[in-house]
């Protein structure tokens, strides 16, 4: 009997430092362009919502899904802060408005302002 190996993310990425700020890694497979070490990771949600860790040794950090189900309402409220802090240029200061969480990453990645 065989198993199917767990899918890893889903892109895009959105990563957190502790301050609140917002990365954007469109391929979860480049995590470590990123992330020089695990220590540099904070908090992380894939393209469908759910929650990430970091592994690996220093230059080769990768991303894994750290649960199955997504967090919509952490992954949410980060967003929110996010906004209400960092993304003072933004044009509105509202972050996406999508209630399907897919819908709402893929619209917060192509919304991200670079600070």
């Amino acid at each position: 009997m065989t198993s199917t190996p767990e899918p890893g993310p889903a892109d895009p990425v959105l990563l957190f430092d502790e301050d609140g700020r917002m990365f954007i890694v469109y391929d979860p497979a480049l995590a470590d362009e990123l992330l020089e070490s695990v220590n540099e990771f904070f908090e992380g949600y894939d393209g469908r919502g759910r929650p990430l860790r970091a592994y690996g040794e220093p230059g080769r950090v990768g991303l894994a899904l750290a649960g199955a189900e997504a967090k919509d309402r952490d992954l949410r409220q980060r967003v929110q802060r996010y906004y209400a802090v960092f993304a003072a240029r933004h044009p509105t200061g509202i972050p996406p408005q999508e209630a399907d969480i897919v819908r709402f990453v893929r619209a917060v990645a192509d919304d991200w302002i670079e600070e």
